[in-house]
């Protein structure tokens, strides 16, 4: 059965309503947040209760829906039309569908949830920072920034305009994304990263499987290389940076049509590379490296990783 509670009371003569409730939560479910405009900052602590802060115009509530497996969280205003929102970002097309309320709201939302809740945030003109979860995160944004800090869980990004920033992840990671520079910080899981018109940074990264796709943007990569680990870096027009200890082991593939290489690592490099793929091996070959880049240059250098405290 659908328990409804209306979290707001009307204040007259005030153009700013407050909501701030807590209320006590299975853990276990999911959390369902859609905002259409506005921003959603969510943070988590250890007890099973969610707390719920928002700011939003008079004319507008807050309504929270339980079901059996979720929880949902939405403006009154959107509540109608925020199952509909999706965007289906595919390397041969881009889907986003938004029906858009008469009356719109701009709600900030501030909510302190359990930290082992698996959660799906978002909306078409939102912000949306999380930090410190450890359940899975999902989050599908039309045009606004992304923050994700912390984080055990496996991390999935949709973003259209706006950009993604992650730090500190030992989930797995996907990001599909337009139009935006990503940003992915000592991060220790799986990544798998393809945008189309923005650059990819990956900085400090610990990861045995990294793949990074983008169309029209720069790819730079600093972190280690795992035996038996894959590292895939890909651009049509950008140039790719990817910094790895000197020790490295792994098997290493260069391609580009119309671009430089070059090697801090001692290799012997043709004249002409252009239009070309170079194959070489560093230490014992342990891990696969492949760096293409059709109209842009691809550098190689020595990167000293740092020891975390």
């Amino acid at each position: 059965m659908l328990m409804q509670i209306v979290a707001a009371a009307l204040v007259t003569g005030s153009t700013v309503q407050d909501t701030d409730t807590t209320f006590a939560v299975d853990p276990r479910l999911r959390l369902d947040v859609s905002n259409y405009s506005g921003e959603i900052v969510l943070r988590t602590w250890s007890r099973n209760e969610i707390r719920l802060r928002a700011d939003h115009s008079r004319r507008d509530r807050i309504v929270v829906d339980h079901t059996s497996s979720e929880i949902r969280i939405r403006a009154a205003s959107w509540r109608e039309w925020a199952d509909q929102f999706e965007i289906d970002i595919e390397r041969e097309h881009v889907g986003v569908h938004i029906e858009s309320p008469r009356y719109p709201s701009i709600i900030n939302y501030e909510l302190t949830v359990p930290e082992s809740m698996n959660l799906e945030l978002g909306g078409p003109y939102t912000d949306v920072t999380v930090e410190g979860t450890q359940g899975e995160v999902f989050i599908m944004v039309r045009e606004g920034d992304v923050t994700v800090l912390g984080g055990a869980g496996r991390v999935s990004v949709r973003s259209v305009e706006g950009e993604v920033r992650l730090e500190g992840s030992q989930g797995n990671v996907r990001v599909l994304a337009m139009d935006g520079d990503i940003y992915i910080l000592d991060a220790a899981g799986e990544l798998a990263v393809e945008t189309t018109d923005g650059d990819v940074i990956l900085e400090r990264v610990q990861a045995r499987n990294v793949e990074v796709v983008s169309v029209d943007g720069d790819i730079e990569f600093t972190g280690t290389v795992q035996p038996q680990g894959l590292y895939l870096f890909s651009t049509h027009d950008g140039d790719v940076t990817v910094g790895i200890p000197e020790d490295a082991s792994a098997r290493v593939t260069i391609a580009t049509f119309d671009g430089e290489f070059s090697s801090d690592f001692p290799i012997t490099i043709p004249e002409r590379i252009r239009g070309r793929r170079l194959n070489f091996t560093l230490g014992a070959g342990d891990a696969q490296i492949e760096i293409e880049a059709f109209d842009g240059d691809i550098d190689l250098i020595r990167f000293t990783p740092v020891r975390r405290r």
